[in-house]
């Protein structure tokens, strides 16, 4: 798999500049890190953060140990971005546009349709767009470690299948809390309700909502499926998982942890993205045994059509020179 490239560079770059003159005299202290996400144990995402953990661990004779809180444990999506940029959390997993409302380019890995297949997004991330958002993040005290895969996003509700844009009139549906998913779920035709992901399995039992977005697998580890009935593959968005480390926990680790950190965080991405496709396939066969009904939708164009000027609106709104970055990725 290809490296992080140039955004490693950058990662390295701020290593230094956050580390304050510690250098190898930081960190020499035992340490346990906490890192958090909204997923339970079982999701792919957290395999590969258990076995980050235990390489960080072996790798610095337990000096260094990685304490997994999944489920939310740690708070909901906002409270957690918001923990490690003050360094009251040391690390997280997070859908990458959850982190726009601390740096705003983020936005442009939540656009509707931007990204064509799973190559184009991991070309966006290891080229030029990457070392652009690498760069933004280390500035407002987000030190990126990677990307894990979230698959793409389609909606999923309890009314009906979703055909086309007008079958989502009157509908609420559940998306992160951030402007750039709202919006665009919003010109999708829906409903869009701001949300933690903790609270979306009573809102669901309790018709507060009619539906939400997100990856079959997330479906079913967190077991909405008892609350879910359609799933319509609508596939708008291909939003990654951005692996963050405080800028504030960064600065007190030695060079030697940076570096190890840094090397088994890529080997857990790797680990991470090896796996979603097999484990997608079983969600999606465990989904169809316990009744939910998935569609192709007839006429995805139209959807695409609805949200495309946020693209423009992105770029007039930044000119930071992103969406061409993501667009030249995929050629």
């Amino acid at each position: 798999m290809k490296k992080l490239g140039i955004v490693l560079v950058v990662l390295l770059i701020g290593a230094f500049v956050f580390a304050n003159g510690q250098g190898e005299d930081a960190g020499q202290k035992a340490m346990t890190l906490r890192v958090t996400n909204t997923l339970p144990l079982d999701h792919p995402m957290n395999m590969a953060l258990q076995q980050f953990a235990k390489g960080v661990a072996e790798r610095t004779a337990g000096q260094v140990k990685v304490e997994l809180f999944p489920n939310s444990q740690l708070g909901g999506n906002e409270e957690m971005v918001e923990g490690v940029q003050l360094g009251t959390i040391d690390m997280c997993n997070q859908f990458a546009g959850a982190f726009a409302n601390y740096v705003p380019e983020m936005e442009v890995l939540a656009l509707a349709f931007l990204f064509q297949s799973e190559d184009h997004l991991y070309a966006s991330l290891n080229g030029k767009a990457g070392d652009i958002l690498a760069e933004a993040l280390l500035k407002k005290g987000f030190v990126p470690l990677g990307y894990f895969y979230g698959g793409s996003r389609s909606l999923m509700n309890n009314v009906r299948p979703i055909n086309r844009p007008s079958d989502l009139n009157g509908l609420k549906i559940r998306t992160i809390p951030t402007n750039i998913t709202l919006e665009g779920i919003n010109r999708m035709g829906a409903i869009a309700t701001p949300m933690s992901q903790a609270d979306v399995y009573s809102a669901l039992e309790q018709g507060v909502l009619d539906g939400w977005e997100n990856s079959p697998i997330t479906l079913y580890t967190l077991k909405l499926y008892e609350v879910t009935d359609y799933v319509s593959w609508t596939r708008h968005f291909m939003t990654p998982d951005l692996f963050a480390i405080s800028a504030k926990t960064w600065g007190k680790l030695s060079d030697d942890q940076k570096k190890i950190i840094t090397e088994e965080a890529q080997k857990a991405v790797a680990y991470e993205r090896s796996i979603w496709a097999e484990n997608t396939q079983k969600a999606i066969d465990a989904l169809k045994a316990e009744g939910v009904e998935f569609n192709d939708v007839a006429d995805l164009d139209a959807f695409r059509k609805a949200t495309s000027s946020l693209w423009n609106e992105y770029e007039d709104k930044y000119k930071n020179g992103l969406i061409d970055a993501v667009l030249s990725a995929a050629k």
